[in-house]
């Protein structure tokens, strides 16, 4: 299978890590905008229109340039851990993965695959490729693929070898970090020729989340959404970018702004859209919100929010307006959007 890949300028973080067209977009903006089933249903209809007229090759448009596939992929390779769930979603044919580290509380299973798709992976078969901490991308060769999916940056990102890919195969390039899992899961099904498996997955979290929206008494005031960080450095202010503050909008919440003045710490990565990092001494000043949801909160992070005064002398746990999500809600694809929208429903019901 050859490839065709032009440079092209980076693309906004809603025009759906790959970077979608703008009617993939405009899909997005529907489905996200307030969880109805109706907006999903639009959005499906019109997919499934696209899919009776598209063939092989086709151009995707991806978050590192224009990418030719001559045919659809029979054998995908992912080296990123986050997005191979969204792979399994749409029913792509992915045959190995990288891994985080095994058996991690509330993250993942014996392989370091992530719990949410950890069953899904084994019924597909899908093998280990290799553990994040120590990637060796030559590894994708054994498994002769014709398409290879590369996260643009975070933790699983192999950016700085995504040339050794291309000599191996194809590579979908995708920058998950300020996209909603929808609009990664569409442009996973574009590029895998699964349009339609990812629609019928989008229109079936669209019904859940309209079925839990009905159910839920959205508390009063604003909220801040955060992922308190394990060293025990500080927290992740969720900006608007995040799937995570996504969700928690179409399901009716008021999120709080982020101080301008908090803006300013690029040292997770300047790529990175949907976080902000707070010291210590900023957590407070960056959370404003009434409500305090923390996301992706073990163990650890619970003590945290209740011993640590960096956390615990904030109205918010002072008064007990605190809400936390699974360990495996870190990142979203639909299995653990899923596991958010029912920890939200726990939280939250009427």
């Amino acid at each position: 299978m050859s490839t065709t890949r032009t440079r092209t300028s980076l693309r906004g973080v809603k025009v759906a890590l790959g970077v979608a067209v703008s009617a993939v977009v405009a899909l997005s903006a529907a489905a996200c905008s307030d969880g109805s089933s109706d907006s999903a249903s639009d959005g499906s209809d019109s997919a499934a229109s696209s899919n009776a007229d598209q063939s092989w090759p086709r151009t995707i448009d991806t978050d590192d340039g224009e990418l030719t596939l001559d045919a659809q992929p029979k054998t995908i390779v992912s080296t990123s851990t986050t997005l191979t769930g969204s792979l399994l979603a749409v029913n792509a044919p992915v045959v190995a993965s990288a891994a985080t580290v095994p058996n991690s509380p509330d993250l993942s299973d014996d392989q370091g695959f992530f719990n949410q798709w950890s069953q899904p992976a084994k019924d597909a078969g899908v093998e280990k490729l290799y553990e994040n901490a120590a990637p060796d991308v030559s590894k994708a060769a054994d498994y002769d693929p014709d398409l290879i999916v590369v996260a643009k940056n975070s933790g699983d990102s192999v950016m700085d070898d995504v040339d050794k890919l291309r000599k191996i195969a194809p590579v979908l390039v995708i920058d998950y970090s300020g996209s909603s899992w929808e609009d990664v899961t569409r442009k996973i099904g574009e590029a895998t020729g699964h349009e339609e498996d990812a629609e019928e997955t989008i229109q079936k979290y669209e019904d859940h989340l309209a079925e839990v929206k009905k159910d839920i008494q959205v508390p009063d005031g604003d909220t801040s959404a955060f992922i308190v960080f394990g060293d025990g450095s500080g927290a992740a202010a969720l900006t608007d970018q995040a799937s995570q503050v996504d969700v928690l909008k179409s399901l009716g919440f008021t999120m709080a702004a982020i101080p301008d003045s908090m803006k300013g710490d690029t040292s997770m990565g300047a790529d990175r859209k949907d976080i902000i990092q707070l010291s210590l001494e900023n957590v407070q000043n960056g959370l404003t919100g009434k409500n305090w949801i923390v996301v992706s909160a073990d163990d650890k992070a619970k003590d945290m929010i209740k011993n640590d005064k960096a956390f615990n002398t904030a109205p918010a746990v002072k008064e007990g307006r605190v809400a936390y999500t699974p360990g495996e809600t870190f990142r979203l694809d639909y299995y653990s959007a899923t596991m958010l929208v029912d920890s939200l429903h726990d939280s939250f019901k009427k």
